[in-house]
């Protein structure tokens, strides 16, 4: 993941049983398979909710994969921690197209004079511009606590994607926080 360049929040799906509580910590999962990308989202998301009030931590830190081996592991890990909710980031994979962008050449050569015929030998060469390769990520963000085992809350994410991976972390948390606050998820 790089920087968010142009981001944007899909639709997104409330449990019709949910009820909003008062939690005492949101652990924060990204699953995605690149460790750098998954510190910079988790620890953008708690900063974001602990910036909003609420207690929160990464999973990264707190969470191994023999804890996420079964449903009663994790339930225990998530008592030890005095976890009573859970955000989860998950990502397609990334897509790519190209775009066209203005472009600008330089026209190289030298004249020529053969008998009585003049010409101009020489290339255009390109500048800058030309076609562009533009990267895009999608997902989804989704939102669980005690209440049930299902799924309360999701909302579906993606944008294009630029060089600055703390913008991007950044970016999504504060849109996937923001919205989940103002649907009354936390």
């Amino acid at each position: 993941m790089s920087s968010l360049t142009q981001g944007f929040a899909q639709s997104s799906w409330q449990s019709s049983d949910y009820r909003k509580e008062n939690y005492r910590k949101v652990v924060v999962l990204a699953k995605t398979s690149n460790p750098g990308a998954k510190r910079l989202l988790e620890d953008q998301t708690v900063a974001e909710l602990q910036a909003n009030g609420i207690q929160a931590i990464p999973a990264y830190s707190n969470i191994t994969e023999r804890d996420l081996a079964s449903e009663n592991a994790f339930i225990a890990k998530a008592d030890q921690l005095e976890a009573d909710a859970l955000l989860v980031y998950n990502f397609d994979p990334l897509t790519s197209e190209y775009k066209n962008s203005p472009s600008v050449n330089a026209n190289l050569g030298i004249p020529v004079r053969v008998g009585i015929f003049r010409g101009f030998l020489g290339t255009n060469v390109p500048i800058a511009g030309g076609p562009k390769q533009v990267q895009k990520f999608s997902g989804s963000v989704s939102f669980y606590n005690r209440q049930s085992t299902d799924m309360q809350w999701n909302l579906g994410i993606g944008g294009k994607i630029g060089s600055d991976r703390a913008k991007l972390a950044r970016n999504i948390s504060k849109n996937v926080v923001k919205t989940a606050l103002r649907e009354g998820i936390l």
